[in-house]
């Protein structure tokens, strides 16, 4: 895509500048009051296509093509120009000077497959497939908020992807060099000495960052620095070009012009590596001189540089996208344009019990049970409960941090199988609107639905030790049978949404698709994703933070007919590795299911 401008919060007019040779051609009204000079903070300031380099070349664009996305309502609206057919491979040879191009093309995971990559995941020769993402912006602007958000979902979409924070590499560096503390005079733009040392930090974490691509196993890497002034951008595209010229290259620039929200990024700053243990005052007027030493020498990205790149305007309030090329680019840009801080919580539970959960049946579908209906009913009135105490809160933060009266939606999100059907419909469609989504099926057995996991292990012997042997891409056999990849691909939407929305949600779902919508909040590899443990008749609650994704997990007391908040001491806790965020970081999740007590059925809990 060319140029792309969406803002949320105004509605968007057609602006173009059209050379005056092509107005007549084009009827296009030439009053000046139809051209409008789009604000400098957030726009390119040239309209001519532009070579890598930076220079004009001979044939400049006979039109900037800028298109305005308004989703204030979240429905898309597109104003495009008059159809015009333009060439925007700036970066074409000659006929005299023809270089092979790469062959390249989409990957994608369990959906795929090549002689180079059977399983579909990008090849680890393939060059011209993989991505690097360069962030720009001065400190407290979100961008690690970003770059951790975004991480998790292209590794959730099997793209391998690791953040290489240039912080880290100055921290670690200092602590094996014993050098002294590192104020915000070590920031000073007229420091030389400083300016060459914060220079080679950088190249040394993106020589780490091209190791991982060229050599390893990564698709994505995303390059943590702020990267404020041209010459660092043109250092390090130059930097990757010496390395290898089939990368596709991406900066992505974060801008923020919320008090607010930087009010609130710095004070995650205060809790950060830098400032641990430090006076809070201190730090504070600290981090402040530092904002000033990067806003001296800060320069905003624009056309004239000759890069693609994606500006992200108060974390996702705005985007502005320019020469956006390739699958990777393209689903970064889609999966930004989904971006919200809105504070809600997102429940997620299994289908109540039903016959063929009784049965220890894979599959199937059938009604539920009796207790099945109990558990139905006991939802309904937990949910509502729930939902007015959350909403209690929101009301008095609100009082105190913003004058906005929206009223919240909760929707209540199903798939298309009975069971799952059935324990939604006590909810008043009026006050909980119900929609159901094959998305959030039941992975599909294929020939073996219906089976119990004895009868698939004596009649199928075989798939049933392929199936223990790789749970995750295994492939149900016969007509229809899924995998966990497959399960994952479809759900990619629903995700998206998920992100997208501002209001609290319901998910009433499958086993499987539990699993993997909790392994992808929650950051977890796919392979432990096919192991997690979530019983019948548990609910957990998950709430998005700017640092992370907090949970909770009620328990059905079928005696007393009502829902428990489990405590932690009760859990049973694994920890597990999350999926590398950040390079030569160490994060773990904790991934909570319900205790050995539990009365709730676990029939049918190998799927």
């Amino acid at each position: 895509m060319n140029n792309i401008i969406q803002d949320k919060n105004s509605e968007g007019s057609l602006i173009k500048q059209v050379p005056s040779n092509l107005r007549s051609t084009l009827q296009i009204p030439s009053e000046s009051n139809y051209f409008q000079r789009r604000p400098a903070s957030d726009t390119p300031n040239r309209s001519a296509i532009q070579t890598p380099t930076g220079n004009e070349t001979t044939t400049p664009s006979p039109i900037n093509s800028n298109i305005y996305i308004n989703t204030g309502s979240g429905t898309h609206t597109v104003e495009t120009s008059p159809s015009i057919v333009i060439d925007t491979d700036v970066s074409r040879p000659n006929s005299m000077s023809k270089k092979k191009r790469t062959p390249t093309t989409l990957d994608i995971p369990g959906l795929t497959k090549s002689k180079s990559s059977p399983n579909g995941l990008i090849s680890r020769k393939d060059h011209g497939s993989k991505l690097v993402i360069i962030m720009v912006g001065i400190p407290a602007t979100g961008k690690s908020f970003i770059t951790k958000k975004l991480s998790r979902y292209l590794n959730y979409s099997m793209y391998h992807c690791k953040v290489f924070n240039v912080g880290n590499t100055r921290r670690k560096y200092t602590r094996e060099h014993s050098l002294g503390e590192q104020d915000s005079n070590f920031f000073d733009p007229n420091d030389a000495a400083c300016i060459k040392l914060r220079d080679q930090w950088a190249l040394d974490t993106l020589d780490e960052l091209l190791d991982y691509l060229l050599n390893g196993d990564g698709s994505v890497a995303i390059f943590d620095a702020t990267n404020t002034t041209r010459e660092r951008r043109r250092t390090v595209y130059e930097r990757i070009r010496e390395r290898n010229d089939q990368l596709k290259i991406l900066f992505l620039e974060s801008i923020c012009t919320d008090r607010q929200m930087i009010d609130k990024n710095i004070q995650l700053k205060l809790f950060g590596p830098d400032y641990k243990g430090k006076d809070p005052d201190e730090s504070l007027n600290d981090f402040k001189q530092r904002l000033e030493n990067y806003d001296t020498v800060y320069e905003p990205m624009d056309d004239s540089e000759g890069y693609p790149y994606i500006k992200m305007i108060n974390v996702g309030t705005k985007l502005i996208s320019h020469r956006i090329k390739g699958f990777l680019a393209s689903l970064t840009m889609y999966y930004l344009l989904n971006f919200n801080l809105s504070e809600r919580q997102i429940w997620i539970t299994r289908s109540g019990e039903c016959q063929d959960n009784v049965e220890g049946k894979i599959g199937g579908d059938t009604s539920l049970t009796e207790r099945g209906q109990k558990y139905a009913h006991a939802l309904t009135k937990f949910i509502a409960k729930q939902r007015s105490i959350f909403e209690d809160k929101i009301a008095q933060e609100s009082q105190t941090v913003t004058s906005s009266t929206d009223e919240r939606s909760f929707f209540i999100w199903t798939s298309m199988m009975k069971r799952s059907i059935e324990t939604a419909q006590y909810f008043d469609e009026n006050e909980y609107p119900t929609k159901q989504m094959k998305m959030l099926d039941e992975i599909n057995g294929g020939e073996i639905d219906g089976l119990t996991f004895e009868q698939f292990k004596q009649k199928y012997p075989q798939e049933y030790n392929d199936r223990q042997h790789d749970k995750l891409l295994y492939r149900y056999p016969g007509s229809g049978g899924e995998s966990y990849m497959d399960v994952s691909n479809r759900l990619r939407s629903v995700i998206t949404e998920m992100e997208r929305l501002e209001d609290d949600i319901l998910l009433i779902t499958h086993h499987v698709v539990a699993r993997i919508l909790l392994g992808y909040f929650m950051n977890l590899r796919l392979e432990v994703v096919t192991d997690l443990d979530i019983p019948l008749h548990t609910v957990y609650c998950l709430e998005p933070k700017p640092q992370g994704i907090t949970w909770s997990l009620y328990e059905y007391d079928e005696i007393n007919d009502t829902f428990n908040k489990v405590p932690k001491s009760e859990l049973n806790i694994s920890r597990v590795k999350e999926i590398g965020l950040v390079h030569n970081e160490r994060h773990y999740s904790l991934v909570p299911t319900a205790p050995s007590h539990s009365t709730s059925s676990r029939s049918s809990e190998e799927t």
